[in-house]
């Protein structure tokens, strides 16, 4: 299937890594993540969990879920409390970004990349009941995983360490979509497909649900149905070398 445009969400470093990846390719590539993500201070705005994590044992479980949770959250945790617990990563590029980091992960998902894998994973390493679990997110995040790891029996301490706000809208490149033929956008939120669906122009959201979709979860798959796109296609991952693969086998 032959595509003119492509519509990369991501957040913008992410976006331009993965456009220079498909630099080779026949397509006018949009750039247009949906949030910026900024540092939120977590000692002043959660001082009771902060001072928690602050005390945190070899018993308690420090889960980051994503890479901005590791650039934003070890810039503000004391430098000793990974070295002390138990630390866990939602996926390859969390764990990555730990490990150049010089932190080491000791719990990962194996089979995947979402909330679900991480309990799985966590439930066959250790014992959660009764333990301490600082997670490392944005507000509203993971809830999924919050829940599941209080039905467990933890003591979770959700830690804001960033926030997400509105992306700047780049208005001539949005115009270009509004008179494309086929559009191939990408998609790794959620968030990012509900946010954009309100803020795109009428005319170029038409275009992007008359296209196709690229997804990098099976979650992800039931959500994008919702808009209706022509098709919707499965990345071999999330990261951007499976996302930029996959965009090669189907343009």
């Amino acid at each position: 299937m032959a595509f003119s445009h492509a519509l990369l969400t991501r957040p913008m470093e992410q976006s331009l890594e993965l456009r220079q990846m498909l630099s080779h390719l026949d397509l006018d590539v949009v750039v247009q993540p949906a949030f910026d993500f900024i540092s939120a201070d977590a000692r002043s705005a959660q001082p009771e969990d902060f001072a928690a994590l602050e005390s945190a044992d070899p018993r308690d479980l420090l889960i980051f879920t994503s890479p901005r949770a590791v650039s934003f959250g070890l810039e503000q945790i004391p430098a000793n409390i990974p070295a002390r617990t138990r630390v866990a990563a939602i996926g390859p590029a969390t764990a990555q970004c730990l490990a150049d980091a010089g932190v080491r992960v000791g719990i990962r998902a194996q089979g995947g990349y979402t909330s679900e894998d991480l309990l799985a994973e966590i439930d066959r390493e250790v014992r959660p009941a009764g333990s301490r679990v600082f997670i490392l997110l944005a507000p509203g995040g993971r809830m999924e995983l919050a829940t599941g790891l209080r039905e467990r029996g933890c003591d979770v301490h959700l830690v804001h360490v960033y926030e997400s706000r509105p992306a700047q809208l780049d208005r001539a490149a949005l115009a270009r979509l509004e008179s494309a033929d086929r559009v191939l956008s990408v998609w790794t939120s959620g968030n990012t497909m509900k946010a954009l669906s309100h803020r795109l122009s009428p005319a170029a959201w038409f275009r992007v649900c008359q296209g196709e979709w690229l997804v990098i979860s099976d979650r992800l798959e039931r959500l994008a149905r919702a808009f209706g796109p022509g098709a919707i296609h499965l990345a071999q991952g999330p990261g951007n070398t499976a996302i930029a693969n996959t965009i090669r086998n189907i343009v």
